[in-house]
């Protein structure tokens, strides 16, 4: 047998190889659907539109005729970056050239292209104390100093966010990125008032750092009113908008957008290259967007919130008060459990996962990567009423072995 090429020796200046020290979760392989999955932050596949998107993608085809046969636009489909632009001024009060709208896989890669826009090794980047792992990912994959900043129930704390700021200056970092999720947090589950969505951008533009507002699900409201958008509130261009209708249609089709200024979206659409998203994914979603979005949140946004109702009652009927506390988010996929520090839900979930229990402890969403084990994002969207209340109790149960009240 001949010896094997070794890759190695041949990996570029600008090769992550740092991030194989310690692979990320997001890449190892994906695990078997559990009974009661609370860790998935997607809706149950019950819930998945799938026929009419099937339906919107024939009829897409049929008005496109032979342009089908082309490469896509690297920006992406016209026709659905000039709906996006309409969408955005109506719910989010955001006025929108199709022109600064460009289309991504997903709303993931638009943060990381404006990460590798901005972030040189060792540059500062802010965020919440507790956020998604995957934005966490592409901020480690550039070497970026990340910093957590404490919230409360209305999100990211401004006297804090200043105090940060300084303290990184303090340190001679050069601070790049605002990183939030103003609505429906993830992982916690908080929404920013108008008040704290002010504050925050006038911090930011202040000490001249630029924000990514990172609104995935925001769609997904069951109570309440939609909020303007920090980007809408932003007369600079300092902030930069990621959108996603990858959850609220069809989680594999990862189909997100990013708007931007023209002076960041130029070297983005360098970054990016020639490639644009998969045409026939740009097909089927601006046709169902069109035809079909409104109706289906009405439904999906109604059973989500029975889901959400359900898994509070769980929690009230399972675990004490005194030592347990969640988040109560008026819409999104998940809420943010709080356990009394003396409960270690890493260990527990040793043994949770095989009673088919499944969540996220706190540690994967840690900027720092700190063990963070008393508490546990869990996802309400992927299991009907009565799997959510089998398999919280199942979990209460677990707790309240002995075995499992050390750290």
């Amino acid at each position: 047998m001949e010896k094997q090429y070794k890759f190695e020796k041949s990996y570029s200046k600008t090769t992550p190889t740092h991030m194989l020290e310690k692979k990320p979760k997001v890449f190892g392989p994906i695990k078997k659907q559990m009974k009661y999955d609370f860790r998935n932050s997607y809706p149950a596949p019950e819930l998945l539109p799938v026929s009419n998107v099937l339906k919107s993608l024939e009829k897409e085809l049929k008005i496109v005729g032979s342009s089908k046969n082309l490469y896509p636009d690297p920006q992406g489909y016209l026709p659905f970056r000039e709906l996006i632009s309409e969408t955005l001024l109506l719910k989010r009060q955001m006025n929108i050239s199709p022109e600064n709208i460009l289309l991504t896989d997903g709303s993931g890669q638009g943060i990381h292209l404006v990460a590798e826009a901005l972030i040189n090794p060792g540059d500062a980047v802010i965020v919440d104390d507790f956020v998604y792992g995957g934005t966490l990912w592409s901020l480690r994959r550039f070497h970026a100093n990340i910093y957590g900043v404490s919230s409360d129930k209305n999100g990211m704390i401004p006297e804090k966010l200043q105090e940060t700021i300084e303290k990184i200056h303090s340190k001679n970092q050069l601070c790049k990125l605002i990183y939030l999720i103003p609505t429906f947090q993830n992982p916690q589950g908080t929404t920013m008032d108008i008040n704290r969505r002010k504050e925050i951008l006038s911090i930011a533009q202040n000490n001249g750092i630029p924000i990514v507002e990172d609104d995935g699900v925001a769609n997904m409201r069951f109570e309440g009113q939609h909020l303007p958008s920090i980007q809408s509130l932003d007369d600079t261009g300092i902030t930069t908008f990621v959108g996603s209708y990858s959850k609220m249609v069809v989680p594999g089709f990862r189909l997100g957008y990013l708007v931007a200024s023209d002076s960041i979206l130029k070297i983005i659409e360098i970054i990016k290259g020639s490639r644009g998203v998969n045409k026939f994914s740009a097909f089927a979603v601006y046709r169902f967007a069109k035809d079909f979005l409104e109706n289906h949140l009405e439904v999906l946004n109604f059973e989500l919130k029975n889901r959400r109702n359900t898994m509070f009652e769980a929690l009230g009927n399972n675990f004490d008060a005194k030592f347990t506390s969640w988040s109560t988010p008026e819409g999104g996929l998940y809420t943010w459990l709080k356990m009394d520090p003396q409960i270690n839900l890493k260990k527990i979930q040793l043994k949770s996962e095989k009673l088919e229990v499944s969540y996220d402890i706190g540690t994967n969403f840690s900027p720092d990567g700190s063990e963070k084990n008393s508490c546990a994002r869990l996802c309400f969207s992927g299991c009907s009423n009565q799997e959510i209340t089998d398999g919280i109790s199942i979990l209460s149960d677990l707790i309240n072995q002995d075995e499992f009240q050390i750290i």
